[in-house]
């Protein structure tokens, strides 16, 4: 019987599954209450067709190490740390339209070393398109009203981006060019 029960570790795709999922969430934030359901319901859809689908291939399963995972914990929380401070921050100083960008730079900024951690050095440019994309939403949020530049724009925009990178890390986008490439 406990042959059958399966410990799924912690994977690199199914954290990047996960967290693009979270900053599609945050950015449906930015729409009316049908429209932002809608966009809501979308995003969980193609996040859970993605963490399925890349399942299945059998280098998306390989769990991290005990020593890669504790560091990986350690960068998780001073980035956690780090952006519940800057979200105290900017709100006290009534600029809280910064919150979402200023995230966005900060997990970027904590994926740059995350690659050599999990040996993944895709992470680079996907931290580092990031970091532009938080600083791009928080200059639009500096010259606009409302929340959909900075959360919207942000939001979405970070989630695709991670779910992207899942894809890629998997060599989805390989299959999908052979299928194409058939037509």
């Amino acid at each position: 019987m406990r042959d059958r029960i399966r410990r799924t570790g912690v994977t690199p795709m199914g954290v990047a599954v996960v967290g693009g999922a979270l900053w599609w969430a945050i950015g449906s934030l930015a729409f009316p209450a049908g429209l932002g359901t809608l966009v809501l319901a979308f995003g969980l859809l193609a996040a859970g067709w993605l963490y399925r689908a890349a399942r299945r291939r059998p280098d998306a399963r390989v769990p991290l190490s005990a020593s890669a995972r504790g560091r990986l914990r350690r960068l998780v929380l001073l980035g956690g740390l780090l952006v519940v401070g800057a979200v105290l921050g900017l709100g006290g100083l009534g600029y809280s339209e910064l919150t979402s960008p200023v995230a966005c730079m900060v997990v970027g900024g904590c994926l740059v070393p995350a690659a050599a951690l999990l040996d993944r050095p895709g992470c680079v440019p996907l931290g580092a398109a990031l970091m532009v994309l938080g600083a791009c939403g928080a200059l639009l949020a500096l010259r606009s009203v409302g929340e959909l530049y900075p959360m919207g724009l942000v939001g979405l925009g970070a989630g695709a981006l991670l779910w992207v990178a899942a894809a890629v890390e998997v060599g989805m986008h390989l299959e999908l060019r052979t299928k194409i490439g058939r037509r």
